[in-house]
């Protein structure tokens, strides 16, 4: 097994490089992310069983948390709502003067992608913005 690297940048190979250590880890980062995967889709149906047969147990009651102890396992499931607004206006209305009491607004501000770009060249907008570098991604390439 050879232990040459190629290092592509965008559609380029700029270089090759002999490094058996990474080469062993990007096949162990390959392995490992397929082993993950296989068991993600195994725990994904196994809460989703047991999701099920709680919420069954807590239809009639007026609680959103059960606890199911088998032995000495024990798991919580919690259930809860995501809850937006999707018609202002005839929430507005529904509610009148009690609009502001109940409902909080906010303003958002989001650079776009040019501003993105334009904040790591930059250091004047750098002032104006927080600029944080992201955890790196690594993902399979084939």
């Amino acid at each position: 097994m050879s232990a040459n690297i190629e290092i592509k940048i965008g559609k380029k190979v700029v270089d090759t490089k002999k490094d058996k250590a990474l080469l062993e880890s990007i096949k162990s980062f390959i392995e490992t992310k397929k082993e993950l995967d296989l068991q993600t889709g195994k725990l994904k149906t196994i809460k989703d069983e047991i999701c099920s047969k709680a919420k069954v147990f807590l239809k009639d009651a007026d609680e959103t948390t059960v606890t199911l102890i088998a032995g000495e396992d024990s798991v919580k499931v919690a259930f809860g709502w995501d809850i937006n607004i999707s018609d202002e206006a005839t929430l507005t209305e529904l509610l009148g003067d009690r609009f502001d009491d109940l409902v909080t607004t906010k303003v958002s501000y989001a650079p776009t992608a040019k501003l993105k770009e334009m904040s790591l060249i930059d250091d004047g907008l750098k002032q104006c913005l927080t600029v944080k570098e992201k955890a790196p991604t690594v993902t399979i390439a084939k």
